[in-house]
């Protein structure tokens, strides 16, 4: 049994439960405690230590537990720079007609211009390094052409850089994606969504974000788009457009944090279709 577990079915903490101190071992234990900021100290070193199968699973059923406390909020004490607004970490998974593309996004708002971004799997892993540009205003992005495959659990840490010098550092643990594609095509304009478990109470609720895409329009900019959260529709509404052909994109969105950045995992669906009169097809 998951030492998670057995730990979860003692009903108080008394120091004499953990013998042993390694730092998974002191995870559970901060958690326990209430300490959230410290037991996501220890899931990085025990992240950086090369854990086991059996341990990368107790880690991730830990970050788990921990996320449901306050959707992760009180995870990690890092503060961003002033110059630092808001930061994002995206994880998506496209599928269309012929093959699921995972994808992966770094974004945010800032006062400063921000000149490299490096996305590293502990130790030395790249899946990102790229200079953002400036999509409106203080917002910057990056993202991925395409993943081999999606990017899996563990340890990361993201690098900033700006165009003045200075730096930001932070330490990021990703879930396992989702193994289940939970939302799929019925025809042109409607979808069916699978039950996926029961929601997490300290989180908010799931966002539908549908958008229409104009096919020649390589900066991908939509010419229609709306998020709904609550009860998730699986039709579209009426949309003015004219007729012709476009790129229809439908994706559930659930977040979580980790302490001030934000974690998106995205599961989208796209196809093309075609406009006429009131109705796609």
């Amino acid at each position: 049994m998951l030492l998670l577990n057995s730990v979860l079915c003692i009903p108080s903490v008394q120091a004499a439960w953990f013998p042993q101190q390694d730092v998974l071992t002191v995870a559970h234990q901060k958690l326990l405690e209430g300490s959230s900021a410290e037991s996501f100290d220890a899931m990085i070193q025990a992240w950086q230590g090369k854990p086991t199968e059996e341990q990368e699973a107790n880690l991730n059923a830990l970050l788990n537990l921990a996320v449901t406390e306050d959707c992760g909020r009180s995870l990690d004490a890092t503060r961003f720079p002033a110059w630092l607004k808001s930061l994002t970490v995206q994880r998506e998974m496209i599928q269309n007609q012929s093959q699921v593309l995972p994808k992966l996004a770094i974004t945010g708002t800032s006062s400063k211009q921000i000149k490299h971004i490096d996305f590293i799997r502990w130790p030395q892993e790249k899946v990102l390094s790229a200079s953002p540009g400036r999509l409106s205003g203080d917002y910057f992005s990056i993202e991925t052409k395409r993943l081999e495959k999606a990017s899996s659990a563990g340890l990361y840490q993201l690098i900033i850089n700006t165009g003045d010098g200075e730096e930001f550092k932070e330490w990021v643990i990703l879930s396992p994606p989702k193994r289940k594609q939970w939302i799929n095509w019925v025809d042109s304009r409607t979808w069916r969504i699978e039950k996926n478990g029961l929601p997490d109470k300290a989180c908010p609720t799931p966002i539908l974000s549908m958008n229409i895409y104009d096919l020649n329009d390589t900066s991908w900019t939509p010419l229609w788009t709306e998020n709904v959260d609550g009860r998730l529709p699986t039709s579209l509404p009426e949309v003015d457009l004219p007729d012709g052909r476009y790129w229809l994109s439908v994706g559930i969105i659930e977040s979580r944090w980790q302490g001030e950045l934000s974690v998106l995992d995205i599961q989208s669906i796209t196809r093309p279709v075609d406009h006429t009169g009131d109705s796609f097809k």
